[in-house]
């Protein structure tokens, strides 16, 4: 090798040597870029004293630190190092925290009562600022002192403690952490956190599970471990308030006091508006009282789903809950034990399971069943107000109780006791729109707990209880209730023992399934709010025949009980209700006769109706046009004291404009705010009502043409067609277009309705029966 060569050998072997020394170093540096830098304009302290005081801070120009001009702001990062005690005099903002965490290093900021409001994250180093990232160790008070003194993590979306910034081992720590970021952001703890109390204002807070180790650990939310000072036990209190959500990824230790044992946090409480996200398999939280007033969602996960719960021996079991909802693919076990306040509701195409459930529903508004049918164990109604709505079928495989409160199935079916293994117990409450009843396995004695079925009568109000009372042969008994507006009157056929009916409701009940036997069976319906004169003048009848069996007296004035005695064998194939022998006795209020004429003093309105005088009174409205201006009301009138059979009442109306129509309808209400309407009234110039001149066929009406028939002299052009059901609201309206008014009917229900005709000559109706 000559000279040149050997030159440019050396020449380059060490300008490779630099270039790869010099990467190195610059890796490194990369490396600790972060550990060992601060952002422009951070502050560090230089002494112990008060965040305001600018004496004890210098800043950061890029180059070097100087003397501070001002006292930090939300937009600078803030170290304090070893020794220094920094104070709180006022509520203060800055961006992040870093404080000195060396065993030893003392108190390091002392809040004294006020709110420090961080915009960044919190940090903990250890070395001369600032310094390295280390774990928070304990301390004596290492930030305080009070549960007034408060870290507030406000802004937008970040992670605002980081994993080997910050752990629970700074169990003697004094303050409080509110958690509130902007609407729709969210803040993320990557490690462990300890304080006095926690809150979740605003926003999201995001508490993540550490995948680095196995098994994986919570980034645990727990309290001050200070017994000395807050005592042995339960402590601490974690809320979510209202239009906030908590999401944690953890199964074990997403609260509690004291992590590395087993105490608990003494309260969680979510609330009303705030929302818990769970995406464990098996999510615990240990605290000896919960409010669970918000919604709790369960969604994520890889395998199948298990109810919040809790473990520590000192935990209460998260058992009451206002709304549940389920998302994702998994499927949800819900616990042994559940009281419900709000929903359950499917989201996703994982299903809930309550095959192992006893489900109280105890809320005091409406609660729903969303997205799914719902299959329970045991199903338990005590609600204080609101309905129950399954929005499907329902299913009680075992026990059914109604302790109070009303279920409204829209048409679909109830079916309890299909394990074969439970009962029906019955206390108070209804059910309402069965499409069926279903009892599967009924008792060998029915008696009026476990066969009283309160079936609420809506065309007609109250509850249309039923009872079975006897010794059956088992079978799975199914009732229906079908339901028509109104009653009978003059029905036209005896009873068995030749006894005239007078009245019965239209509706009835059916039953089937049961096993026919001869046992002896005693039949009982209940006459709720209809008006009765004397209980011993209710009979349980048919449709238009008498029923099978033989009458029993009337009982109790207040379940007013119609009775029959029959068998078994006797229940299947015919229709059953409440009818009455006498013409002051059963069924809705009813209007017998109301009148309008003109007077010298005025429109003088009359009405008679049966009824109890001591239950009811009358509003009384009066309008130019119904149609486009509504109802106005005119005064109350006081139905008659001590009267029971027949009611006379009058009303004069001495401020009728009689140069135009004057429309009057009168509402009867009694103490319970039930009510009926009268037919509508109409007096004019000299107009007056033709009750009679109208017909209309065929009636009763099940389906095809219908046709009215009219007087010669009515001007069609301008004339009015309106129908009223039976409580006298508007149903339908229209310009009577022809004698075929089958489109308006057809739609309509089941019932008993009434046709007007109105023209600015004739004022017409009739009434009609709507199959």
């Amino acid at each position: 090798m000559d000279t040149n060569t050997f030159l440019d050998s050396r020449r380059n072997f060490f300008t490779r040597r630099i270039y790869w020394l010099f990467l190195a170093v610059a890796a490194v540096w990369l490396l600790l870029g972060k550990a060992f830098s601060q952002e422009l304009n951070a502050y560090k302290t230089t002494a112990s004293g008060n965040f305001s005081d600018i004496s004890i801070w210098v800043f950061w120009d890029g180059i070097t630190w100087n003397p501070a001009t001002s006292k930090p702001g939300q937009g600078n990062d803030i170290y304090i190092n070893q020794t220094h005690t920094l104070t709180l005099t006022s509520n203060e903002a800055v961006k992040s925290v870093f404080i000195n965490a060396e065993t030893g290093a003392g108190q390091k900021l002392n809040l004294s009562g006020f709110q420090l409001h961080v915009y960044g994250s919190l940090n903990a180093f250890s070395g001369a600022a600032p310094g390295t990232p280390d774990n928070a160790w304990n301390s004596q008070n290492w930030i305080g002192n009070s549960v007034s003194s408060t870290l507030v993590f406000k802004g937008s979306s970040r992670v605002i403690v980081q994993k080997n910034s910050w752990s629970a081992q700074t169990t003697q720590s004094r303050f409080a952490v509110i958690f509130d970021a902007d609407p729709g952001e969210t803040l993320t703890l990557e490690a462990p956190l300890k304080a006095l109390a926690f809150t979740v204002r605003s926003g999201t807070l995001f508490q993540k599970i550490d995948t680095s180790v196995l098994p994986n650990t919570c980034f645990s939310l727990s309290f001050n471990t200070e017994t000395s000072v807050f005592g042995v036990g339960p402590y601490g209190s974690m809320v979510v308030e209202s239009g906030a959500t908590f999401i944690s990824e953890c199964n074990a230790g997403i609260l509690n006091r004291s992590t590395s044992g087993t105490t608990s946090a003494q309260d969680f409480t979510l609330q009303n508006g705030g929302t818990l996200i769970l995406e464990g398999n098996a999510p615990r939280i240990e605290a000896a009282n919960f409010q669970l007033d918000g919604k709790i969602v369960f969604r994520g996960g890889s395998t199948g789903k298990t109810y919040l719960a809790s473990s520590y021996a000192d935990a209460a079991t998260p058992i009451s809950v206002r709304d549940i909802e389920l998302q994702g693919s998994q499927n949800l076990a819900l616990p042994n034990q559940l009281i419900l306040h709000g929903n359950l509701e499917k989201s996703g195409s994982g299903n809930f399971t309550a095959s192992n459930t006893s489900l109280t529903l105890a809320g005091s508004g409406d609660q729903e069943i969303l997205g799914f049918l719902l299959v329970v164990r045991d199903l338990t109604l005590t609600k204080t107000g609101g309905n129950f709505f399954p929005n499907s079928d329902l299913t009680v495989q075992r026990d059914l109780t109604l302790t109070q409160g009303s279920m409204d199935l829209e048409g679909n079916n109830l079916s309890i006791n299909t394990g074969l293994a439970g009962t029906f117990v019955y206390f108070d409450g209804s059910w309402k729109n069965v499409g069926q009843f279903h009892y599967y396995g009924i008792p060998a004695t029915l008696n009026g707990a476990n066969s009283t079925f309160p079936f609420q009568d809506t065309r007609n109000g109250g509850i249309r209880k039923v009872q079975l009372l006897g010794n059956s042969a088992g079978g799975n008994l199914q009732i229906s209730f079908t339901e028509y507006s109104g009653a009978e009157y003059n029905s036209g056929f005896d009873d068995v023992d030749g006894t005239e009916i007078l009245y019965r409701l239209f509706s009835y009940f059916q039953f089937s399934g049961i096993t026919p036997t001869p046992n002896p069976l005693e039949l009982r319906i209940s006459a709720d709010k209809l008006i009765v004169d004397d209980v011993d003048d209710l009979r349980i009848v048919g449709t238009g025949y008498a029923a099978p069996g033989s009458h029993l007296p009337g009982i109790d004035p207040t379940e007013l009980w119609a009775r029959r005695s029959l068998s078994f064998s006797d229940l299947p194939g015919k229709n059953f209700t409440v009818g009455s022998f006498r013409t002051a006795s059963v069924l809705p209020v009813h209007w017998l006769e109301t009148d309008a004429s003109l007077t010298k003093q005025g429109i003088l309105l009359k009405w008679k109706v049966v009824g109890d005088g001591s239950d009811f009174f009358f509003e009384i409205y009066k309008s130019h046009d119904p149609i486009e201006s509504g109802w106005e009301k005119l005064g109350e009138i006081a139905s008659q004291a001590n009267s029971h059979v027949l009611e006379h009442f009058q009303f004069l109306d001495e401020s009728a404009d009689l140069r135009r129509d004057n429309f009057y309808r009168i509402k009867q209400l009694d103490k319970t705010a039930n009510f009926t309407w009268s037919n509508v009234l109409r007096v004019g110039r000299q107009i007056e009502a033709e009750a009679n001149s109208l017909s209309i066929y065929p009636n009763p009406y099940s389906n095809g043409p219908l046709h009215l028939v009219l007087p010669p002299n009515l001007d069609l052009r301008r004339s009015q067609l309106l129908i009223q059901n039976s409580q006298g609201q508007l149903v339908a309206q229209s310009k009577y277009l022809g004698a075929d008014i089958q489109p308006l009917i057809q739609t309509l229900p089941p019932g008993i309705y009434f046709v007007w005709i109105i023209s600015e000559q004739h004022q017409l109706v009739v009434k009609l029966i709507r199959k």
